[in-house]
């Protein structure tokens, strides 16, 4: 897989990751690598200059490791090579779950926007399927849910207000979509250092810059559609691009009952049956080992497979 040219990192705030796009294509931009200098600090710098999500950056770089300092000169890998969870509708905002990313296809500009977003935890899942905006607001005040108040209370919070005005110390920061999934937001936040991670009760937030960007474009009847798609798969010319991500269990009792090896299993299944659809030459001269490793350590970028 061919890289970008090389960038050298200066750690400052960027604008939205957007691509070109007529509505067609099936995969989009390029894996970047960057060489690190002084100015950057760890991964959440990082993260934050080039639009990716803290989680899909420490996959891409299993040689790092996360909360260290970096070292000048370090060789980092930027996920910015993504295949589309499926045909995305024109203003319309899709997020795919075990990915942590939102995508919004503007087709007055021709651009796709893909930026990182944080996730609903294990036992406090987002909610998944189709939806719509039901209220748009800047600086909002957030209401704290009782679900919400009661895990402080019982975590020794008892202290934790019930309402919280606009300002920094609002986790929903200066932006709050509402949906008609009751209860749930798409929103800012006061801690972009968790952008990109399961770190909410259930709602998504995205970077401050990236929300600000999203809530110019969309309006109250904008439709939603959110995703559990943790294997994404893209055929082209003899080839086939392969994009994993970890699967996104929603609750404990779910994480018990489902192995990751019975997810694994599932999806090589799923690859091996693209050859009854694909000009790709039968199963029988890949490396299945190969693929099986590869799918048990997911880069959070496509992989090309080609016959051996």
């Amino acid at each position: 897989m061919l890289l970008s040219i090389a960038l050298t990192l200066i750690c400052i705030v960027a604008e939205g990751r957007a691509y070109r796009y007529d509505g067609q294509a099936h995969m989009v931009g390029e894996l970047e690598y960057a060489i690190i200098d002084e100015n950057c600090n760890n991964m959440h710098d990082l993260a934050r200059q080039y639009n990716v999500g803290h989680d899909a950056l420490v996959s891409a770089n299993p040689h790092l490791s996360d909360g260290d300092r970096f070292e000048p000169g370090t060789l980092v890998y930027i996920p910015n090579k993504i295949i589309l969870p499926k045909k995305l509708r024109p203003q319309t905002i899709t997020i795919n779950l075990p990915e942590k990313r939102l995508y919004y296809y503007d087709d007055t500009e021709k651009k796709l926007f893909v930026w990182p977003v944080g996730v609903g935890r294990l036992d406090h899942p987002s909610p998944e399927g189709k939806m719509a905006v039901m209220q748009v607001r800047y600086k909002p005040t957030w209401h704290v849910p009782k679900g919400v108040l009661a895990e402080a209370h019982s975590n020794g919070f008892m202290d934790h207000p019930k309402i919280v005005h606009s300002g920094p110390d609002n986790p929903l920061g200066m932006y709050a979509i509402h949906l008609s999934a009751q209860t749930y937001l798409i929103h800012s936040t006061n801690n972009p250092d968790l952008i990109g991670t399961r770190n909410t009760s259930g709602c998504i937030n995205l970077f401050p810059e990236h929300i600000a960007e999203l809530f110019s474009k969309i309006h109250v009847k904008t439709q939603v559609e959110i995703m559990n798609t943790p294997l994404k798969t893209y055929r082209s010319h003899g080839t086939l691009y392969v994009e994993r991500y970890e699967p996104l269990w929603r609750t404990s009792q779910e994480q018990r009952d489902l192995s990751l090896s019975l997810a694994l299993h599932h999806d090589i299944e799923q690859i091996i049956h693209q050859r009854d659809t694909t000009e790709l030459p039968a199963y029988g001269t890949y490396k299945v080992d190969n693929l099986s490793q590869m799918l048990q350590h997911p880069v959070g970028y496509p992989i090309a497979l080609v016959g051996v």
